[in-house]
């Protein structure tokens, strides 16, 4: 059974601890309201969520569950209508706490979000039983009487682990994003690299002037820019760094300018 208006009203004293006010009372649920906004280095009171991005809010309500109640946190359509989804936890019997809340913009706008601002609804579920052990009994309650925000709160070694491969799992993503860029920039740069020395050849053949050691010298020096710029691709975004195909590509680096130096002062 869900409490209505009358039911609320008349256990508010049992329920809430801080910030409790009538005029936010609805037919079966009651609305909480923003205190702050939980930052990476402090609590504000407003903040700007651009889109995808989540964030926790404490609420100016504080609560204690009574032992034959329980809370469950709903959205509010009109904060559903701009783009917002607020979620938060099912408030065991025996619970108190500041009530903290996830918001994600799921809208391509940014949304602004201050105090005061009604941010979401909470039920109260009438329970057939009171529990032999209510939450603030429990060995687990790491949420209890949590009145400034604990993260992962006691769950922070169980959770590690799980947040560490997630992150190495982005990691991976990215490399194969930087792969697949760095390919191609090589395949568009082998392209482009061949097509300057058929043009300068054929421009060349075509102008009458078939100067063999302009050619050779032209080919040679084409052929290190070529080597080098697709070596530097490799190197700097593929991240092929292993030994050997450092040992190749200084291999054939020196081979094309010792043929170029030894043409050079052979035609001098």
């Amino acid at each position: 059974m869900i409490l209505v208006d009358s039911g609320i009203k008349k256990r508010a004293p049992e329920i809430f601890v801080e910030g409790y006010d009538e005029k936010n009372i609805n037919a079966v649920s009651y609305d909480v309201t923003i205190q702050s906004i939980v930052t990476e280095e402090d609590e504000t009171s407003s903040y700007v969520l651009e889109p995808n991005e989540t964030i926790f809010v404490k609420t100016k309500e504080k609560i204690h569950m009574p032992n034959d109640l329980m809370g469950r946190i709903g959205e509010k359509n009109s904060k559903m209508r701009v783009g917002l989804s607020v979620s938060g936890p099912h408030y065991f019997p025996g619970h108190t706490t500041s009530m903290f809340l996830r918001v994600r913009n799921i809208s391509p706008n940014r949304i602004k979000i201050e105090e005061g601002d009604k941010i979401a609804q909470i039920f109260f579920e009438q329970l057939e039983n009171v529990p032999q052990k209510p939450y603030n009994l429990q060995e687990n309650a790491s949420f209890n009487d949590e009145d400034n925000y604990r993260g992962v709160a006691g769950y922070k070694d169980e959770y590690k682990k799980k947040i560490e491969k997630l992150e190495h799992s982005k990691k991976e993503l990215e490399d194969k994003e930087t792969s697949i860029y760095a390919n191609i920039m090589t395949i568009m740069g082998v392209f482009v690299s061949i097509f300057s020395l058929i043009m300068v050849n054929f421009t060349k053949l075509s102008s009458g002037n078939t100067d063999i050691k302009f050619l050779v010298l032209m080919n040679l020096s084409l052929a290190i820019v070529v080597v080098l710029f697709i070596g530097m691709i490799l190197l700097f975004l593929n991240k092929a760094r292993n030994k050997r195909f450092l040992a190749a590509y200084i291999g054939v680096m020196v081979i094309l300018i010792g043929f170029l130096v030894a043409f050079s002062c052979l035609w001098n």
